[in-house]
């Protein structure tokens, strides 16, 4: 089952640039950890994980290059996985002003302990690492979660 997030955006705010000025900010999408769930109970609790964007030309979006990317450190050998960012308004894209943007996601499944009997009893560790791509295919910076503890 291929793995999904669901991305929430919470805010959208354009820089503070006046219209006569030249947008100074990268095009290059820019991440900020801004905290994550350290420890959760399989099956009661919910992994969420909410970091700040900034994207100078404001071309974030659904296609399909353009998403969220992680993966589990459990599991280093399957890679990154995308999820498409939710829609964004065609009037909030300005790429003079560029676009800051606080997002929660929650990934889908949620972490559970890897299937071996210590892990299955004792409960499990992880982190998940994580980037963004824009619609012309710029990668952000990379971010690494905290230590993630999941309980039985």
């Amino acid at each position: 089952m291929k793995a999904r997030v669901i991305l929430i955006i919470f805010l959208f705010a354009t820089t503070g640039f006046s219209a006569c000025e030249k947008n100074s900010t990268s095009k290059i999408p820019n991440i900020t950890l801004m905290g994550a769930s350290q420890q959760i109970k399989t099956n009661v609790d919910t992994m969420a994980i909410q970091f700040k964007i900034i994207d100078g030309d404001a071309d974030l979006g659904n296609d399909t290059l353009s998403g969220v990317y992680w993966k589990d450190s459990r599991f280093d050998s399957i890679g990154f996985t995308r999820a498409d960012f939710p829609y964004i308004e065609p009037g909030v894209e300005d790429p003079k002003k560029g676009l800051v943007a606080i997002c929660t996601f929650f990934p889908v499944p949620q972490p559970t302990p890897r299937f071996d009997s210590i892990h299955v009893l004792f409960g499990d560790t992880m982190n998940y690492e994580l980037y963004v791509r824009d619609r012309a295919g710029n990668k952000s910076n990379h971010i690494t979660t905290p230590t993630i503890i999941i309980t039985p």
